[in-house]
């Protein structure tokens, strides 16, 4: 019976860690930066984007569509970021 208290326990611990730690990575956010970091996307932990920035000096000096790879590359990355964010958190919840 001592084995078995043990063991849920040891399976509610494992449940609590896997919330706390689920918890912290959907509130993350990651970027994406491209044309030398003057544009920058930013992802939620799920790879959405939610934010985009362009300089100015990207809309000048770019033609569509040179701007609009270098949009696609930034927001590539952040995906990227996400995505790796979510293998790792899954590696951690596997026992």
């Amino acid at each position: 019976m001592d084995e078995l208290m043990e063991r849920l326990e040891a399976i509610t611990a494992a449940g609590r860690r896997a919330e706390e730690m689920t918890a912290e990575w959907s509130t993350r956010q990651f970027v994406g930066r491209a044309d030398e970091g003057r544009i920058v996307a930013t992802a939620d932990a799920l790879g959405t984007l939610t934010k985009l920035e362009i300089s100015p000096l990207s809309r000048k000096r770019l033609d569509a569509r040179r701007l609009a790879d270098e949009i696609v590359a930034a927001v590539s990355k952040a995906e990227e970021a996400a995505a790796a964010a979510k293998d790792e958190l899954m590696s951690n919840l596997r026992p």
